[in-house]
Parts: C-alpha cells; structure tokens; sequence
C-alpha cells in the first residue's frame, strides 16, 4: 500500500480511510485540495486497490491498519489530530484506534454500516459461498454499477467515479475470505473523540449503530439530507470541512 501526502506545511493533520473498492484518485481530489489548505493531508491507498501498484493485492483490513498504525507512528511520532474513515474504512479506522501506540483526538466514521459476518460450520458450505459471493461482487463491480448505485442512494455516475475496476478477482476473494467470523472493534469508538455520519439514503445503517449506545459505546451521529453512502465527502467540500472543523473543536452534539 501506498500513503500520499498534501498540505505537509500544515501542523493539524487529518488522515483518510477509504471504502471498499474504492479508488481514492481523481474522487477525492476536490475535498484535498480544499481541505490541504489548512491540513496536513494522508490518504492511504490499500494494497489491491492502487493503480501506483497494479500488482499488490488486497489481503485484509487488519493488514491495512497494521500498516497505516505504523506510518502514523514512523511520521507522526504516534499522533493523528483527524482520523475520517469512509465506509469500509470505517473498519479500518477501527482497527487502528486499537493499537495502543496510536492517540487520535478526533475520528468520524462516514457510512458507518454494521453488517452480519458469516460464520460456518461446514468447509464445504464456506467455499461455495466464498466462491459465490466472489463472483457476485466481480460481476456488480463491472458490469452492474447501476444497480449499486441505486442500493446505496447514489447516481452511477459519482458510483463509477468512485469504484477501482482494475481490481483483481484474488482481493475480492480476500476481502470475503476477511469477513468470515470477523470481530468489529466497536470499543474502539471510545478510545477517542468519536462521530458517525450517515446520508438519509442510509437510515437502516443509522439504525443499528443507535443500538450500539445501549452498549455503553459512545459517539456522536449526525445525519445529512438528500445524500447516498458515503457521498458526503464528495459533495461540498468546503461544508464538509467546516463540519470536520467543529467535530475536531467539539463543537457538535446530537
């Protein structure tokens, strides 16, 4: 994997996560170039999904965030001010809030989506599924984007922008094998200051991470209109920024 880096002559420093299958350039270029006028930027490209690095393949996020935990350490003496994980780096996120070297004053977890991990008793039953689930997630990424748009409550044309379709089929093959029996770190939300965005499109997602308070798990969630999965940080920059200011200043509540 790779880390690319903008505005390093800035002091505060906020550190991107991307989503699953995701692609991190040219989508997320109109928020860095706004946000690394006051920001020390890093957005961490994963292995298998980086076109700096066609032949790197995607093992798992627990990979990533090992790898990112120890950059953060190497160049920031352990320190991150911002921490913004969109979707599946949301997980990632999580996973480097648990590593004890790690301090983050401030994390937002950006389409936040709890999903039931697979387990099975059965080898034979996982291998089909994992066979299976493969080819499903192949066959949506490069030939039905249309229909992902519409489950996540985008337009095709910000999904297509978005997605990595140079993709190998062995990291999609990974990324299923990763879920299987996986654990999120949910504590992990309290390791720090801790927000949890989500567009109206993702009201059920919203949902399930309200249980978590019962918990004893504390963040705080906002919810933003007329907006997909994921899509805020590909709507208005200089807002986004702004609310990014506010969380970092704990200037946000319920």
């Amino acid at each position: 994997m790779k880390f690319f880096e903008f505005g390093k002559e800035n002091d505060r420093t906020l550190m991107i996560e991307c989503g699953y299958l995701a692609k991190w350039y040219p989508g997320l270029m109109p928020f860095i170039d706004e946000a690394k006028k006051n920001y020390h930027v890093i957005v961490q490209a994963y292995d298998g999904f980086n076109d700096d690095e066609p032949d790197k393949v995607f093992h798992s996020i627990i990979d990533e965030a090992h790898e990112a935990a120890d950059y953060i350490v190497d160049k920031f003496d352990g320190k991150l001010d911002i921490l913004y994980g969109i979707s599946l780096g949301g997980m990632v996120s999580n996973e480097i809030l648990m590593d004890e070297r790690v301090k983050v004053h401030t994390f937002i977890a950006d389409g936040y989506t709890i999903m039931p991990m697979p387990t099975f008793k059965s080898e034979k039953v996982e291998k089909l599924y994992i066979k299976a689930y493969s080819s499903i997630i192949y066959s949506v990424l490069t030939k039905h984007q249309g229909m992902l748009a519409a489950l996540l409550g985008r337009t095709k044309e910000s999904i297509s922008e978005s997605l990595y379709t140079n993709v190998k089929k062995e990291s999609i093959r990974n990324s299923v094998i990763m879920e299987i029996g996986y654990k999120y770190k949910f504590e992990s939300f309290n390791r720090t200051d801790s927000y949890i965005f989500h567009g109206s499109a993702e009201r059920s997602a919203a949902r399930k991470v309200h249980k978590l308070k019962k918990d004893g798990i504390y963040f705080c969630h906002k919810m933003f209109r007329n907006t997909g999965h994921a899509e805020l940080i590909h709507k208005n920059a200089k807002a986004l920024i702004r609310l990014i200011d506010k969380a970092y200043n704990g200037k946000i509540s319920s």
